[in-house]
């Protein structure tokens, strides 16, 4: 109801730039995404959990400085991001 209210306040016009702004800025931290995505290197640690196999990554001392950490991090990062972006984008839509 208060957003109804603060919404009503902006002109329709701006809410319709607003939401242009938002549709390119998800469209481009979504293609970010499937590019950070396709760089990281699969794992396999499921059949090798099964199989009793151990994972030397577990037990190395990169703890957050290798390449699969940073990529992980920016995945999340990107997520959270295209996460509030989506959220506004439907508060401020045009009506």
């Amino acid at each position: 109801m208060l957003e109804n209210i603060l919404m009503a306040a902006i002109d329709p016009g701006v809410r319709s730039i607003i939401s242009n702004i938002l549709i390119i800025l998800m469209s481009v931290i979504s293609i970010a995404i499937i590019v950070v995505v396709m760089m990281q290197e699969s794992e396999t640690g499921g059949v090798s959990a099964i199989s009793g196999g151990t994972d030397e990554k577990f037990y190395g001392q990169e703890t957050g400085r290798s390449k699969e950490q940073i990529l992980k991090r920016v995945t999340l990062i990107l997520g959270a991001v295209m996460l509030v972006l989506s959220v506004v984008f439907f508060i401020v839509k045009p009506l």
